[in-house]
C-alpha cells in the first residue's frame, strides 16, 4: 500500500462512534486521531540520522582544518629555523655581513668607527655586487615569503624593494617610529651630507641601500622570534 501524505505515516484512521440525539438517532462522529508508533519510530531514526551525517560532516571538516592549520604552522617553523640558520656567518656570508652592517650603523660616533663602517660595505659590494645580492637574499627569502606570516612576507619585500633602490616604495608607517626615523636620517645624511674625517669608498645611493637593508634584517630577525617564541608559549 502507498503512503500518500505526512497525515497517513502519523495518524491510523480513527474507527468512526456514534452520538445519539435527544430524539434517538445517531450520528457518526471520528474518534480522536490515534498517533502510529511506528510510524512515529522511523521519523525518529529519520532525524537522528540526518542529523548524525551533518554532525559528522562538521567534525570530520573541522579535523581537517585542524590538521591543515598544523602543518602549515611546521612549515613556517621550519622555514624560520633554516633563515635564522643562515645569519651563521659560515652559513651565508651575506646575510651575516648585512646584519653586521646594520648593527653597526645605529652606533656610529667616530670617524674611525665610520671609515670602519665604510669599509665593510665597499668589501661586501666587492664581493657582491647588487645583482648577485638581490639573486641571493631573493634564494634566502622567498621560503620566508611563501610560509611565513603576512608581516614577515611584508618585512621580505620591502626588503628587496630597498636593494633595488626603491626605498621610496616601502611603506615606513608599518614600521616602528625608532625605525622610520632611522631611515630619515640616513636618507637626509646621504642626500646633503658631506663626508669629513673619512674616505668614502662606496655612492650614497649604494650606502643607503646596504644601510636599509641591514636595518630591515635586523628587524626581520627579531620578527622571526618573537613569532617563534609566540608558538612555543
Amino acid at each position: 500500500m502507498r503512503i500518500h501524505n505526512v497525515r497517513s505515516l502519523l495518524y491510523a484512521m480513527p474507527p468512526l462512534k456514534s452520538n445519539k440525539s435527544p430524539d434517538g438517532e445517531t450520528s457518526p462522529e471520528l474518534a480522536k486521531p490515534t498517533p502510529n508508533p511506528y510510524a512515529i519510530a522511523m521519523l525518529t531514526a529519520l532525524l537522528a540520522g540526518i542529523f548524525s551525517i551533518i554532525g559528522g560532516y562538521f567534525t570530520a571538516d573541522f579535523h581537517a582544518r585542524h590538521a591543515i592549520a598544523q602543518k602549515q604552522l611546521e612549515y613556517r617553523v621550519g622555514a624560520y629555523a633554516i633563515f635564522l640558520d643562515k645569519t651563521d656567518r659560515n652559513k651565508s656570508p651575506a646575510v651575516s655581513q648585512i646584519l653586521n652592517i646594520g648593527a653597526m650603523a645605529a652606533s656610529l660616533a667616530t670617524d674611525g668607527e665610520i671609515q670602519g663602517f665604510e669599509d665593510r660595505i665597499a668589501e661586501l659590494l666587492r664581493k657582491n655586487d647588487a645583482q648577485d645580492l638581490h639573486w641571493q637574499l631573493n634564494s634566502d627569502l622567498n621560503v620566508l615569503r611563501l610560509h611565513g606570516s603576512t608581516r614577515v612576507a611584508l618585512i621580505c619585500d620591502d626588503m628587496l624593494k630597498a636593494l633595488l633602490l626603491r626605498d621610496h616604495d616601502i611603506d615606513w608607517t608599518q614600521y616602528s617610529k625608532d625605525v622610520q626615523s632611522f631611515h630619515d636620517q640616513w636618507k637626509t645624511h646621504q642626500e646633503h651630507g658631506i663626508a669629513y674625517g673619512w674616505k668614502e669608498k662606496v655612492s650614497s645611493e649604494e650606502r643607503l641601500m646596504i644601510v636599509t637593508i641591514g636595518k630591515l634584517m635586523h628587524v626581520l630577525v627579531e620578527q622571526l622570534r618573537n613569532e617563534i617564541q609566540g608558538e612555543k608559549t
